[in-house]
C-alpha cells in the first residue's frame, strides 16, 4: 500500500495549473481558489463557473489543449481531463521537473493526493484514505466535523492566550502549564462570552481561575 505524507502548503504565491475544463476541473478550480492560490487552467471548452472565474480575474485560462512543457514554472499540476493519454503525460512531465502533481481519480499517476477536508476559522481537518476509497473520507470528516462544531471559535481564541503567554512567559514549563488549563477549559461549543478578547496575560489568568458556569 502507498504511504502518504499529510502536509499544508502555504498558498501565498502558490502557482496552480489545472488541465482541463469540466466538471472535475470546476470543482478542483473551487477548492484551490477557495484557498488563494494563483491559478492558471488550460483547455479548450469550460465550465460555465469556471469561465466566471476567468472573467472575473481569478485565474488565468488558455483556451488550447495541453502542450509539453506547459508545466514549467508551477508548484502544483493537477490533471482533469477525460483523456487518459493527456493525463498521463501531464503527470510524467510534472514527475519530470519535480513538480507535485494529481491526476484526478488515478492514484498511480499521482504524487500528491487531496483528503477531504473541512474548515471552521483557523481550524482546518483533512480526512484521507490514501486513494482506498476517497467516499469514505469524506463520511469521516463529516462525522469530524459534526463532533468538532464551535472549534474553530476555540482555535481564535487560543491564538490570542498564546499571543499573551508569549508575550509574558519565558519559561517553556510554564507556558506548556498554561496551555494545558486552556485546553481544560474546553468545552463542546463556542467559547463562553466572558472570555478575554485581548492579549494581556492578567485578563487571560483572571479567566483561567474563574469558577466555570454550566453551560445549558
Amino acid at each position: 500500500m502507498d504511504m502518504y505524507l499529510p502536509l499544508y502548503f502555504k498558498t501565498d504565491h502558490l502557482r496552480c495549473l489545472v488541465i482541463g475544463g469540466g466538471k472535475v476541473a470546476a470543482r478542483k478550480v473551487e477548492m484551490l481558489l477557495a484557498a488563494g492560490c494563483s491559478l492558471t487552467l488550460i483547455a479548450p471548452e469550460i465550465e460555465r463557473s469556471i469561465q466566471e472565474a476567468a472573467d472575473r480575474g481569478l485565474l488565468r485560462w488558455h483556451a488550447r489543449k495541453y502542450a509539453g512543457g506547459d508545466c514549467e514554472g508551477f508548484h502544483l499540476v493537477i490533471a482533469a481531463t477525460p483523456c487518459e493519454e493527456t493525463n498521463r503525460a501531464v503527470s510524467f512531465e510534472a514527475e519530470r521537473r519535480g513538480i507535485p502533481a494529481n491526476v484526478v481519480d488515478v492514484p498511480d499517476l499521482c504524487t500528491v493526493i487531496f483528503g477531504a477536508s473541512w474548515h471552521e476559522g483557523p481550524l482546518s481537518v483533512s480526512v484521507s484514505t490514501g486513494g482506498t476509497a476517497p467516499f469514505m473520507a469524506a463520511v469521516v470528516r463529516d462525522r469530524i466535523a459534526e463532533a468538532a462544531g464551535g472549534l474553530g471559535e476555540w482555535v481564535e481564541a487560543a491564538g490570542r492566550f498564546r499571543a499573551a503567554v508569549r508575550h509574558a512567559i519565558r519559561e517553556s514549563e510554564e507556558k506548556e502549564h498554561l496551555y494545558r488549563r486552556f485546553v481544560d477549559r474546553i468545552r463542546r461549543g463556542s467559547p463562553p462570552s466572558g472570555m478575554p478578547q485581548s492579549q494581556e496575560l492578567t485578563e487571560w489568568l483572571a479567566w483561567l481561575d474563574r469558577p466555570e458556569t454550566p453551560q445549558g
